[in-house]
């Protein structure tokens, strides 16, 4: 090669490695904008999420928050801050659905986070008690769907199953070396929640405004019937019928210092309340079946909804119609007293308890007797328990129905 060849050559490689060269650096310079461009949304991102968290602590330390607009900065350092805007909104003043909606700004960077809470209902327990009693187990024969909570000792023998996850605060008692409790939803220890004193009470306030109240009346008889409602003031008197819309347009009937007992086909959303006490007064009695006119187990789009909702006991009346299974769908809310069966420990074997809902009771209470034989369970007066959890409580809730006094996030979008 001359002279000539070997310039030509020298000249050909500084082409390619000028060309090369500055593709490499615009290479680098992209993955430095790239990385700038991710840090500064990270930061933004960080910054709209302390927003979020920020204006939450406001809104967990008073749910009456009014709605409004909040501003903070944020610093990193004195030359290193982000802007926050964080705006709460009422979306649905009725089920007190509140929006926060916040908007970080970073370096020219933004980023948008939004979240939905609602009240946390007592709906949503499959079961909940503050106490289990002295002397009641959880047997072979019951299995509950859903979420389960109890402040007290959970008490099993042989093999009870719970789908949904389990918090207690008491502990684990075993009715013998078998007992062998199957929780496929997870088991956690050293959880409590209270039961309000004033879940009824305030049942009573949303009624006052748009529902049914009544008062002066001792007993108090009430069927659901589809579109509507029979009821009558004795067990003997004649019934009086009217439209469940005109009843309690907003769906909430509360009934004031009285015995009710309550049976039917419930079409639409509605609560049933009682309060009193002495006597029978502050009950509620299941005359016979209480369901859905759509089932939701059959229809995902049913909107029925119930709650049962009563100062001391939600009880099974003993009667010919209970003898053989009941049926119940609704939320049951015994706010003193518990979800039991009248004369459990001397009415005859009586089949099932087919709950379709949850059960949030003061104390548990007993709906059967049974005794163990060879590991076999054999009810000897009263019920089997099938409670099943009605997954639409998760996120909605029969109208006003008590709840724990807390907010919860329903859904987080960013």
């Amino acid at each position: 090669m001359g002279g000539k060849g070997a310039l030509l050559l020298v000249l050909g490689f500084s082409l390619i490695f000028m060309v090369a060269g500055r593709n490499y650096n615009n290479m680098a310079t992209s993955t430095v904008e790239s990385f700038a461009d991710y840090y500064y949304n990270s930061k933004a991102h960080a910054y709209a999420a302390a927003g979020i968290n920020l204006a939450a602590n406001q809104l967990y330390l008073n749910n009456s928050l009014p709605d409004g607009t909040f501003n903070y900065t944020l610093h990193d350092s004195p030359l290193d801050f982000g802007n926050i805007t964080v705006t709460l909104t009422t979306i649905d003043a009725f089920k007190r659905i509140r929006q926060l909606v916040s908007t970080a700004e970073y370096q020219g960077h933004t980023y948008t986070i939004k979240v939905l809470f609602q009240p946390s209902s007592f709906a949503k327990y499959a079961y909940f008690s503050d106490t289990e009693g002295a002397n009641i187990w959880w047997t072979t024969r019951d299995t509950v769907w859903g979420p389960f909570h109890t402040n007290g000792q959970l008490r099993v023998a042989d093999e009870p199953v719970f789908y949904g996850k389990v918090t207690i605060d008491g502990s684990l008692v075993k009715y013998s070396n078998r007992a062998n409790p199957k929780f496929y939803g997870g088991f956690e220890t050293g959880v409590h929640q209270d039961i309000p004193e004033n879940g009824v009470s305030l049942v009573g306030s949303a009624a006052a405004s748009g529902g049914k109240v009544i008062t002066n009346k001792s007993l108090v008889y009430l069927e659901f019937r589809g579109d509507s409602i029979r009821y009558r003031y004795s067990s003997t008197g004649s019934w009086t019928y009217v439209l469940a819309s005109q009843f309690a347009p907003n769906g909430i009937i509360y009934i004031d210092n009285s015995e009710v007992h309550i049976s039917g086909t419930v079409k639409g959303q509605y609560t049933i309340a009682a309060s009193g006490i002495g006597g029978n007064r502050g009950k509620i009695y299941l005359d016979n079946d209480i369901v859905y006119y759509s089932d939701p187990r059959t229809n995902p789009n049913s909107t029925d909804m119930l709650g049962i909702v009563a100062e001391r006991d939600v009880v099974i009346t003993d009667n010919t119609a209970n003898r053989s299974d009941i049926n119940i769908q609704a939320a049951i809310y015994a706010q003193r007293g518990s979800f039991t069966a009248e004369n459990y420990n001397t009415r005859p074997p009586s089949g099932f308890i087919n709950l379709y809902g949850g059960i949030t009771q003061y104390t548990r209470g007993p709906v059967g007797i049974f005794h163990e034989s060879r590991g076999q369970i054999y009810i000897d007066n009263g019920f089997s328990k099938k409670y099943r959890y009605d997954n639409r409580f998760m996120l909605a809730s029969p109208p006003a129905f008590p709840g724990t006094g807390n907010m919860e996030i329903v859904s987080w979008f960013e």
